[in-house]
């Protein structure tokens, strides 16, 4: 039986931003229908997009992912436990978008970078979100 919309998709605080948002939702779209190699492209791009978010300027203007996850991990920015996460991720949104290059997405590989985005977004956009809910400083 497939759901619909995927479990967790659309169901995200209002304030994550809103192209990290569409971009994991559309991500998960992919994943429930089964086409793992766009899941991963929209879960890069969701990395992707929480960096210009999320980012100091120098991790905003680097060319290459990569790059800017790193001085978003030097910076403070990226929490030390996700990085290894979020170069893996990058990897295989890679492989995602260039399948010519490499092997194909797995079923297993693209339901574990949906739970390190899903993860992401509740770090870095909703737990500080219902921390200021709850001492009153966010009203909705």
């Amino acid at each position: 039986m497939t759901w619909w919309p995927a479990p967790g998709a659309g169901i995200l605080d209002p304030q994550v931003n809103e192209s990290v948002a569409s971009a994991y939702d559309e991500g998960m779209r992919s994943l429930t229908v089964g086409a793992f190699r766009a899941a991963a492209v929209m879960f890069r791009s969701a990395l992707h997009l929480f960096v210009k978010d999320k980012g100091s300027a120098k991790a905003q203007n680097e060319r290459h992912l990569k790059s800017a996850l790193k001085h978003m991990k030097n910076d403070g920015d990226l929490h030390r436990s996700l990085w290894d996460w979020a170069d893996h991720l990058n990897q295989l949104g890679n492989e995602g978008a260039h399948p010519e290059d490499y092997d194909d997405v797995t079923e297993a590989e693209a339901t574990g970078l949906d739970k390190f985005v899903r993860h992401l977004i509740r770090h870095e956009y909703e737990m500080p979100a219902q921390l200021l809910r709850d001492q009153g400083l966010l009203q909705e």
